[in-house]
Formats: C-alpha cells, sequence, structure tokens
C-alpha cells in the first residue's frame, strides 16, 4: 500500500489519538497565533506613529556632549556652516532641504493676529515685535510641500528672488484680512534696535529702519488647529497657531539683511558686547537646517552616512527618534509578545516532540512489521510526517482564527488598564517649528489586530516549521529502530 495512502488512513482509524495531538497543536497555535498577532500590530502603531511624525531631520548640538564645557570651549564649537549643509543635502536619501534663519520684528503700519476671542482685548502700545520673519532657501517653501500650511493665493517664491534676497512675502489669510492686504499689496515691518537702561528699567529705541515687502501669496495653516484660537475648556490661548498666522515668509538674505543691521547698530551702542563680538569673530549668520528623506526607513542609514561630516558636538536629530518618548506601552507589549512567542514555540517543540514519541512507541510493532516487509525507512518516516502534518494544518487553521481573537481580546484588556492607570494623556512634540500632538486616542487607534496575508503567511510558516521540528526529532526513534528485535 502506498505510504501516503497509510498516513491519512492512520489518521482515521486511530483517531483518539489524532484527536489528542489536534488539541495539543490548536492550544499550542493559540499562544503563537496570538503573541504574532500583538507583534504584528504593535508594529503597525510604529509604522503609523512614525509616518505622523515625518521623515524630518536636523542637526544639533549633542546637549549631553556639551554640558560639562567651560566656556571657553563652548566659544570654540563651530558652526554649520552652508556648504556642509548642501553637501548633506545632495544625499541619496535626502527628498528636499532648507536651511532657516528667522528674526522678530514690529510694526506701526499694520496689527498683528491675535485670535479670534482676543482681539479686543489687545492693545498694542508702538511696535509689537509680533511678526516672524521666516527666511527661506528652498523657492517652493517646504512648510507647504509636508503640508504646514497652503497656499492659497498668488505664488511662491521663485528661485532669483530667493538668491538675489527681493523683497517679496508670503503671508497667513488671516493676517491678510485683519490689515485688509491683497496679492501685490505691499506692507511694512520695522526692525527697531533698543537699548536697556538697568537704573530705570526701561527700554528705548535707539534707531529704527524700515522694511518694505511686497505680498506675493496668501497661506493657510494645515497642521495647526488653525479655527481654535481658545480652548473651549480653558481658555487657553493656542500660541503655536498666533504665531504661524503671524509669520512672513521672505528670503533668507532678507532675515540676514535684518539681523546683521540690528547687531551693527547695537554694537555702536554697546561697546563692551562690541568688544566681546570682535573678539569671537561672530558673523551673525546662524542657519537651521531641515533635511526631509524619502521615507522613514532611510533614518538609520542617513544617520550613519552624515555623522562622520559633522563637526565635534554635533549630532543628528530625526523627527522618528522622538517615537521612543511616546512608545512605552507599545514597546511593553511588543516585548511581552516576543517572549511569549519564544515560549510557545520552544513549548510547541517539546510537548509535541514528546507526544509524537510517546505515539511512536505504542505503534512499535507496526513500524517494525513495515520495516520487515521491506518497506524504505524513509518510507516509514514519510507516513508519519504526513499523519502528523496533516493534523498540525487543521490544528494551526483552526488557532489562526481563535489566536487573532484572543490576541484582540487580550489586547483591549491591557489597552482598558492603561487608559485606568492614565485616564489621558497628550504629548507634545516639537520639531522645527512643527509641533505635532498626539493623544492616547490616536495611539489606540494606530493599534489594531487584524488578519491580512502576512500575518497569515508568517503564522502558518511559524507553527509548520516549529511542528516539522518537533517531529524530525522522535522520527530519529524510527531510523534506530531493529526489526528483527521487535518480531522476536
Amino acid at each position: 500500500m502506498n505510504f501516503i495512502k497509510r498516513g491519512f488512513l492512520g489518521i482515521t482509524r486511530k483517531k483518539g489519538k489524532s484527536l489528542i495531538l489536534l488539541a495539543v497543536i490548536f492550544i499550542l497555535g493559540n499562544l503563537i497565533s496570538g503573541a504574532i498577532s500583538i507583534q504584528q500590530a504593535t508594529g503597525n502603531v510604529e509604522t503609523n506613529i512614525k509616518d505622523r511624525l515625518g521623515t524630518a531631520a536636523t542637526l544639533e548640538l549633542d546637549h549631553e556632549a556639551v554640558e560639562d564645557l567651560s566656556e571657553e570651549e563652548w566659544l570654540e564649537i563651530e558652526n554649520i556652516d552652508i556648504d556642509l549643509i548642501k553637501q548633506i543635502g545632495a544625499l541619496s536619501y535626502v527628498k528636499y532641504f532648507d536651511y532657516n534663519t528667522s528674526t522678530y520684528l514690529g510694526s506701526e503700519s499694520i496689527e498683528s493676529y491675535q485670535g479670534e476671542e482676543t482681539e479686543d482685548e489687545v492693545v498694542m502700545m508702538g511696535p509689537s515685535m509680533d511678526f516672524k520673519l521666516n527666511g527661506i532657501n528652498y523657492a517652493p517653501v517646504i512648510d507647504f510641500e509636508e503640508q504646514k500650511g497652503k497656499l492659497v493665493d498668488g505664488r511662491v517664491f521663485t528661485q532669483d528672488e530667493v538668491d538675489n534676497g527681493t523683497s517679496v512675502a508670503i503671508i497667513s489669510t488671516k493676517l491678510a484680512e485683519k490689515n485688509d492686504l491683497n496679492v501685490g499689496d505691499t506692507f511694512t515691518l520695522e526692525n527697531a534696535v533698543y537699548t536697556y537702561d538697568e537704573e530705570t528699567g526701561e527700554e528705548d529705541v535707539v534707531t529704527s529702519r524700515d522694511v518694505v515687502l511686497e505680498v506675493i501669496g496668501l497661506f493657510e495653516p494645515q497642521s495647526i488647529k488653525e479655527d481654535i484660537e481658545v480652548d473651549s475648556d480653558t481658555g487657553m490661548i493656542d500660541w503655536m497657531d498666533i504665531e504661524y498666522q503671524n509669520t512672513v515668509y521672505v528670503p533668507n538674505e532678507i532675515v540676514a539683511s535684518e539681523n546683521r543691521y540690528h547687531m551693527e547698530e547695537y554694537m555702536k551702542e554697546d561697546e563692551e558686547f562690541a568688544k566681546m563680538m570682535e573678539e569671537e569673530g561672530d558673523s551673525f549668520e546662524y542657519y537651521t537646517p531641515m533635511f526631509y528623506l524619502n521615507s522613514t526607513e532611510d533614518s538609520e542609514a542617513f544617520e550613519e552616512e552624515v555623522a562622520p561630516l559633522l563637526p565635534e558636538f554635533y549630532t543628528v536629530i530625526n523627527a522618528t527618534d522622538q517615537y521612543d518618548s511616546i512608545a512605552g506601552p507599545m514597546e511593553s507589549m511588543s516585548k511581552l509578545a516576543k517572549y511569549v512567542l519564544l515560549v510557545a514555540v520552544i513549548a510547541t517543540v517539546l510537548i509535541t516532540g514528546l507526544v509524537v514519541l510517546l505515539f511512536l512507541r505504542d505503534r512499535k510493532r507496526e513500524l517494525g512489521i513495515y520495516l520487515s516487509l521491506g518497506e524504505r525507512r524513509i518510507r516509514v518516516v514519510g507516513q508519519i510526517l504526513i499523519e502528523v502534518m496533516v493534523v498540525a494544518v487543521i490544528g494551526i487553521t483552526l488557532s489562526l482564527f481563535s489566536g487573532n481573537l484572543l490576541a484582540g481580546q487580550v489586547s483591549d484588556m491591557m489597552m482598558k488598564a492603561n487608559e485606568n492607570q492614565d485616564e489621558y494623556y497628550e504629548e507634545y512634540i516639537y520639531f522645527g517649528d512643527t509641533q505635532i500632538d498626539l493623544t492616547t486616542e490616536d495611539v489606540i487607534d494606530s493599534y489594531e489586530v487584524n488578519l491580512n496575508s502576512s500575518y497569515v503567511l508568517g503564522f502558518y510558516g511559524i507553527g509548520l516549521l516549529t511542528i516539522l521540528i518537533s517531529t524530525v526529532i522522535p522520527l530519529i526513534y524510527i531510523v534506530r529502530l531493529n526489526p528483527k528485535k521487535i518480531l522476536m
């Protein structure tokens, strides 16, 4: 009789033993299935949250490395220069990049936006210094590319305007509405230089100059909740929104020019400060680089390639690094799932191996007869493998669904336990000028246990391989059988 047919007959004729093996594989399969489900779900959370954090990367001082430096050592730290920024920006991992400088200016001719609920309460005395002049070098404006803002009227900069420092600007629609400004209009900001009188505690304007800009575009915030300036529960003003509404995008050279003017004029009034700046040889120009990568998966490779290029004490900071600050519960669940999976696999190998070995010992005479009749050992081994693997496929298929359901129930319990410990938390992550707010609900929504092709293939692969290993070990018993001794 064909050994394959004997294998299937062995399953049906020994129903009791087949059911016992099925039950063992089903129970252990549930553990494996549940562990894989939880691991997959926590992996989805990491992917979703990192996608939300984005692909941004920047260069900053390593605060741990510089915290013990002396004042002299601090002064010797190099700045990141533009040539290095461009060199890094040319790497294959970078989709686009920019480097920015900014300053705050006031105005006596236009009013800043202060939020819908506070408009009547704000009384301005002299230049407000509420307008953030945000320099850019990437003409299409990275904030618009990354959906922090959206151009709704007019146009973005041309590269010639950026390179030549043309006096053009893009402002928010609310700032434009408040001051009745349209595309093509001009407005004036004031770069005022103040001195501080230590005796009276008063600040005096010693000099100032006007900065006249032409409006070429209007934008609306996207990532910031622009329609909620005052929290209805706490009455707190959304300062991040207000600052962004008062942001004025201009070429970098406009900001650099105003910073130079301010520092030079201030140095004329403060000789001690001027002497210190001359000794340091400071250029007054500081740029914050921002690189946007092709994918969050490029973050590690980008960091490894950039690190050797940086001056001492500088490091690469990726937006995805912030995941670690909010991933505590997910990391705990992922580690727990890994331990459960490891224990389940080891237990399956041991328990299933012992069950198969016991069944083989009971069938010693039957196997001896096959061998004495001239049946090759490999065919006898094949028969036993068929008997075990067919039952294993049934058991694993059943546990595929029940284990996934069990993982969902366990996950819900763990999530509720987390919510009971901390009913609500909101984590604010600041990266560059961007605020990302993540809540308990965001994390929970990202966590989802479901059936998909990668889970099914992974589970069948791990499950069947584990059963195969646990079966092969007892099969050594068959190879060592001596049919003459058995039948004597």
